[in-house]
């Protein structure tokens, strides 16, 4: 039986002592957390503009995103914009596997050879060569991931509010969430295959569903810690609350004096601090649940070998030796 508060302890302690991984996750923490504000700011303001609430009428959204093009062009940071936008999704969609193998080999190696030095730019060159296996891996199942099925419900009922949502939609949103929620938690084991173990993508879906399969209720109790533990929703909620409010809050409070442009400045910048202290606490959850994710893996895979390797082939449990062991 795995020793859960020992697996959370030294997962805890990898985490504080190896900064450098904080930091290697960082920037596509950032790039997460913005995306995840953006899609929220963008949801929420297409409710509004569909049922017309606070006032707000029809096509408010795209006339205001024409005015901040507009603004962006006559003040010549067009360039800088999509120069943003392009480092954003990078490090959102693309870059995220390769630092996810590099992370998992620097844990792997922090557990195994604690007084050996980690070099992340070593780790960086052998997590190359698991990039396109993960990416492909993360790619495949991104339809079943909860917050795309969450954002595609958001969309569905915009368009599709009353009788065809809630007699139709609804039920097949359900019932594709718990799928994908239980194909989520069968995959869980499939990257450490690809990086610790270099296996292909197919190998290593089959030996996650084995091994989660095998050892389900463990597979649960992680997952349930985790949950109890991983504080980066509730972050990241707080942030999609707090930041719009706060500025909405600090333009309406100067919206009648001199100190308007600077408010609005400042209410950005805030917005900003914000979002990077958010960014450095999910980087830091992301390194505490690799190391979690990454210790219960090694502690089954030893228990499954284990068991693999004193399993009793047909011949040896027709011996007398074994039926008198067996009765």
């Amino acid at each position: 039986m795995m020793n859960y508060g020992k697996i959370i302890h030294d997962a805890w302690n990898l985490t504080t002592k190896c900064s450098k991984l904080k930091w290697l996750c960082f920037i596509p923490s950032f790039a997460a957390v913005l995306v995840f504000v953006l899609e929220i700011g963008w949801q929420g303001s297409l409710i509004i503009e569909e049922f017309q609430l606070f006032g707000i009428e029809g096509h408010f959204v795209y006339s205001k995103i024409g005015h901040f093009l507009s603004f962006l062009s006559q003040h010549h940071l067009l360039g800088w914009a999509i120069f943003a936008a392009v480092f954003i999704i990078l490090f959102e969609f693309v870059f995220p596997s390769w630092i996810s193998s590099a992370t998992i080999l620097a844990i792997r190696q922090g557990f195994s050879e604690p007084e050996k030095y980690v070099s992340l730019r070593q780790k960086l060159i052998e997590g190359s060569s698991h990039f396109f296996e993960l990416f492909e891996l993360h790619a495949f199942f991104s339809p079943f991931a909860m917050m795309t099925i969450a954002f595609f419900g958001v969309t569905m009922f915009r368009y599709y509010h009353g009788d065809i949502f809630s007699s139709i939609m609804l039920p097949v949103l359900i019932v594709y969430s718990l799928i994908s929620l239980f194909l989520n938690v069968f995959i869980a084991f499939a990257p450490f295959f690809i990086v610790c173990e270099k296996r292909g993508i197919g190998e290593a879906v089959k030996r996650s569903i084995g091994l989660v399969f095998v050892n389900f209720g463990s597979t649960m109790t992680i997952i349930l810690l985790m949950f109890l533990v991983n504080l980066r929703v509730i972050v990241n909620v707080l942030v999609v609350i707090g930041v719009p409010f706060g500025i909405l809050f600090a333009v309406s409070f100067f919206a009648k004096s001199n100190w308007l442009s600077f408010a609005v400045v400042g209410a950005v910048l805030v917005g900003v601090v914000i979002l990077a202290l958010t960014a450095y606490l999910t980087a830091i959850l992301e390194v505490f649940s690799t190391a979690v994710w990454e210790r219960a893996f090694t502690i089954l895979r030893i228990k499954e070998e284990t068991l693999q390797t004193h399993a009793l082939s047909p011949e040896e449990a027709l011996t007398p030796q074994n039926d008198e062991e067996i009765a």
